[in-house]
């Protein structure tokens, strides 16, 4: 970590979240030694989604729950924290032990990630060496990990400068087309409506306006989705592009038609609040390839009563059995859910088949 006070300063010029944590890692794990970063997932957890200079690659997508070993230890706690001995120390559970010992790590050191009130996870690193961690080690531990704080701030500012520059322009030209091609249909539609008035002599003249009355019918509802998805927000679209993407892995796999329907312009959604909503679903249609039995699936995105968004994820099988219980998938989903102050609910149709509806305020 030697050379950690002159170079973290360059984080804070970093737009990237990606390159900041490499940049914060690769900062630490000099010498032999290894580094990860450690960011909370929607149920609570830390995973360890980055890690720089292991040996064995246990550590990788690790997931630490609250106040378990030192990294979690340090999360609950928000301040640094570091064990010179490792696998002797009193002060942490020993979760972990297997996959610190196949990283031959001896000490650790850890450092929350915090920028105002905004808590990105915590940087651990370890030493394979027998030693004390110094005071300047932990002191330049905390630099790298003030600096990598501000720099997902940074980053996450531009993305949303970025976000919004993008919804500003699609909102203009989704403007342009319902004042120009939105006009144009409407006037081509009344135009053939008025013709087939004068058409009742000639059937074959009366069956093409027919026909084109039909097409023109079709293009200003694929103008009207096209526009909703337009003036859409980058959350709101993401979401519906994810959960679109999670039909047709469905159908993919099962053969069985699941559609995707957005009955209107859903509030938008923090990324981390839309994660849960998508890995609600996710679990409802692994429940209904299990075990449902379906033909088809409709997936329904509308907006929750009193603010936020519901999806119903209805199936024409088998229904739920007498005496179900959710698995431990939903189980999980479920709590996920419900700490956002939302609700997931599984209920049997009458005339057959289930609905899983879940819901969360914004």
């Amino acid at each position: 970590m030697d050379k950690a006070a002159g170079q973290h300063l360059d984080l804070v010029t970093l737009l990237d979240r990606g390159e900041a944590i490499r940049t914060a890692l690769a900062l630490l794990a000099e010498h032999g030694d290894i580094a990860w970063i450690a960011e909370p997932d929607d149920a609570g957890d830390l995973v360890l989604r980055t890690v720089h200079g292991d040996l064995t690659g246990q550590l990788r997508g690790l997931h630490v729950p609250p106040g378990l070993g030192l990294t979690g230890k340090v999360h609950c706690a928000a301040v640094p924290d570091w064990v010179n001995d490792y696998f002797r120390s009193a002060a942490i559970t020993h979760t972990f032990d297997r996959q610190i010992r196949s990283e031959r790590v001896r000490s650790l050191l850890a450092v929350p990630i915090v920028h105002g009130r905004q808590s990105y996870g915590v940087l651990a690193a370890g030493v394979r060496h027998d030693g004390v961690l110094s005071d300047r080690a932990v002191e330049r531990a905390n630099e790298v990990a003030a600096q990598a704080a501000l720099a997902f701030a940074v980053a996450e500012r531009a993305r949303m400068a970025r976000e919004a520059a993008v919804h500003e322009e699609r909102s203009r030209v989704a403007a342009d087309l319902h004042d120009t091609v939105g006009a144009l249909l409407f006037a081509i539609g009344s135009g053939v409506a008025g013709l087939a008035e004068t058409a009742t002599g000639n059937p074959e003249f009366a069956a093409q306006l027919q026909r084109l009355q039909a097409h023109v019918a079709q293009a200003t509802t694929a103008l009207r989705t096209s526009l909703r998805t337009l003036r859409a927000s980058p959350a709101t679209l993401a979401l519906s592009v994810a959960l679109q993407a999670d039909c047709s892995a469905f159908s993919d796999r099962t053969g069985v038609a699941a559609e995707l329907i957005i009955l209107d312009n859903p509030p938008a959604l923090p990324p981390s609040r839309a994660e849960v909503l998508i890995g609600a679903v996710r679990e409802a249609l692994l429940n209904i390839e299990k075990h449902a039995g379906a033909s088809a699936v409709v997936v329904t995105v509308g907006q929750r009563p009193g603010g936020g968004v519901v999806i119903a994820v209805t199936d024409d099988g088998s229904g739920l059995p007498d005496g179900y219980r959710p698995g431990l998938g939903l189980g999980k989903a479920g709590e996920a859910v419900a700490r956002l102050g939302g609700v997931l609910q599984m209920m049997t149709d009458p005339y057959g088949g289930t609905t899983f509806r879940v819901g969360i305020p914004c």
